[in-house]
C-alpha cells in the first residue's frame, strides 16, 4: 500500500480532498519501524508530529526507580508527538514500537504552515488531544481509587471501545497485548494480572479467542456497583 492510500486512512485526515493529501504527502516522510524500537524519549525527542499508518505504539512514562507507567497505546490512524505549538504527548513520554510499524513523520514547520492553511485540521488535533487527556484523568482515578480487578476491568473496557467490535454481548479488543503490557497499565505486576486475568475468564467477563473479548455489559455493571 503506498504512502498516499495510507494517509487517507488517517482519520486526523478524513475529510480532506485529496489535492490537500497530496500535500501533506509530499511534506511526510514514511519509514518502517521494528518491534521494540524506542521511537521518542524524554532524553532523545524529536519536534515532529508522527501518523500512525500500520502497527501500534505505546506511550508510557517511567519513574526514577525504571518502573513503567503505560499512558495509552495507539493503533493506526493515530497521530503523536509534538511541535512548537501543539503537544498531543508531553516532554516526560516514551513513544515504543509494540510491533512493526509503518510511520510518517511530518517536520515542524512543514505541519505549522499546513494547518494554519487547514484550521479544521487544528481543531480536530485539539479534540484528539482532550480525548487523551480524558482518558488518562479517568485511568488515573480509577488506578487510586479502586483495587487491581476492577482497575483491569476498566482498562479494558475502554481499550475494547477504542479499538473493538461489538458482537451480541461480547466485544473484541483489536491489539496485542500481554499481562506485562496490562501490568504496565494499571501499575501492578505481570504475576498478580496473570492471576487476576485468569479469575476473570472464570467469571465470565472475558474471553480469549484469536482476540481477547470482554462481556460489555457484565463489565460495565461491575464498574456501576463500586
Amino acid at each position: 500500500m503506498d504512502k498516499l492510500t495510507l494517509l487517507s486512512h488517517i482519520s486526523l485526515f478524513d475529510e480532506l480532498p485529496m489535492q490537500e493529501l497530496k500535500v501533506i504527502d509530499a511534506m511526510s516522510q514514511m519509514r518502517p519501524v521494528k518491534k521494540g524500537k524506542i521511537i521518542v524519549s524524554p532524553d532523545a525527542p524529536i519536534p515532529a508530529l508522527f501518523l500512525l499508518k500500520e502497527g501500534q505504539v505505546r506511550l508510557y512514562r517511567m519513574n526514577q526507580h525504571g518502573k513503567q507507567f503505560t499512558v495509552d497505546i495507539l493503533t493506526s490512524g493515530n497521530i503523536f508527538g509534538e511541535t512548537a505549538t501543539l503537544s498531543l504527548t508531553d516532554d516526560d513520554l516514551y513513544a515504543e514500537a509494540m510491533t512493526d510499524t509503518y510511520l510518517c513523520t511530518i517536520g515542524v514547520d512543514e505541519f505549522e504552515q499546513f494547518i494554519e492553511k487547514n484550521p479544521k485540521i487544528a481543531l480536530k488535533l485539539i479534540n484528539i488531544l482532550s480525548e487523551r487527556l480524558k482518558d488518562l484523568y479517568a485511568l488515573s482515578e480509577k488506578i487510586a481509587l479502586t483495587d487491581v480487578k476492577y482497575r483491569i476491568l476498566y482498562l479494558l473496557l475502554k481499550l475494547s471501545e477504542k479499538n473493538g467490535v461489538r458482537k451480541k454481548d461480547w466485544q473484541t479488543i483489536n491489539i496485542k497485548l500481554t499481562h506485562a503490557d496490562i501490568a504496565a497499565m494499571v501499575g501492578t505486576t505481570r504475576e498478580t494480572t496473570s492471576v487476576i486475568m485468569s479469575n476473570l475468564k472464570k467469571e465470565g467477563y472475558i474471553k480469549k479467542g484469536l482476540r481477547l473479548s470482554i462481556h460489555a455489559d457484565k463489565v460495565k455493571q461491575a464498574l456501576d456497583d463500586l
